[in-house]
């Protein structure tokens, strides 16, 4: 058993493997990473069970040391790390050595990334997850000065395959949805606006949800609260979309107009305040 200091922790640094699944009922979120496909992705590298537990980084500044020696990958945003004077990118696998130290800049593109090593962290497991979550977990993010057990193996993964290069970015990624229930209530303009409009990221963003700049004008009815899931889109009485993530409650009272798949809401949480997107609908 090591320990890892966080010398620099970040913004929204925490612990997230896939979630509480099962927890709706008590209105308990499915937390989890805001990138599903980049976290499968580090396990998948270190060859660990999927659902293995990753530290979660957003938008990068922070600084690690690791008391023993550790093998160690991040994937998902792009970033050029620096370790004992040696520089390593994204999706790359390599060592840090006992007492060595990891730094990690602002992420070039993206915002979420996951690091993963060569064996475990050491940490409660509440409700059958390590994901960090107010009010279910002790902690919810990571502060400066913080410590995290962790378990590194003796074998090392081997590097003798090539390496993934990092996603790049679309100028106006196309994102998969598909119709949720209010979709047949809106009138046939407002479902080509849907399908035609281009649509900007505001700033008003975290791990529950992601408003868009655009709006949909809309004179429907209030409903009265129904289940809502990572990747709803919802339809406020003002006519603002929301794209609910992974810290989403389970229950709104907004119209849900749209579902995005998991491929979908991993790529729009790396896309940035500003960004632009277009829904693709079948």
């Amino acid at each position: 058993m090591a320990r890892l200091y966080f010398e620099k922790s970040g913004i929204q640094t925490s612990l997230q493997d896939l979630g509480r699944a099962a927890f709706a009922d008590l209105g308990i979120p499915l937390s989890g990473p805001m990138d599903e496909s980049a976290f499968r992705l580090a396990n998948h590298l270190m060859r660990r069970s999927p659902n293995e537990a990753c530290i979660e980084l957003y938008m990068g500044n922070v600084v690690l040391l690791f008391e023993a020696s550790c093998q160690i990958v991040l994937t998902g945003a792009q970033v050029e790390m620096c370790s004992e004077n040696r520089r390593y990118t994204t999706n790359q696998l390599f060592q840090i050595p006992a007492g060595g130290r990891l730094v990690i800049p602002q992420f070039i593109w993206g915002q979420w990334a996951y690091l993963a090593i060569n064996g475990l962290f050491c940490t409660e497991s509440i409700l059958g997850s390590k994901s960090f979550y107010p009010g279910i977990s002790i902690k919810t993010r990571f502060l400066d000065g913080d410590e995290l057990l962790y378990k590194p193996q003796g074998t090392p993964v081997s590097q003798t395959f090539s390496t993934i290069k990092p996603r790049r970015p679309e100028k106006v990624p196309a994102l998969e949805a598909f119709s949720a229930p209010s979709f047949e209530l809106l009138s046939v303009s407002q479902r080509e606006m849907l399908q035609n409009q281009v649509f900007t990221l505001s700033r008003t963003q975290n791990r529950m949800g992601i408003q868009l700049e655009e709006k949909i004008p809309h004179t429907l009815n209030e409903l009265i609260s129904s289940p809502v899931y990572p990747g709803t889109v919802q339809l406020t009485p003002s006519g603002t979309l929301i794209v609910l993530m992974k810290d989403a409650q389970v229950t709104g009272g907004y119209h849900r107009i749209l579902q995005l798949p998991t491929a979908s809401i991993a790529h729009l949480a790396q896309l940035r305040p500003g960004d632009t997107f277009c829904f693709k609908l079948p």
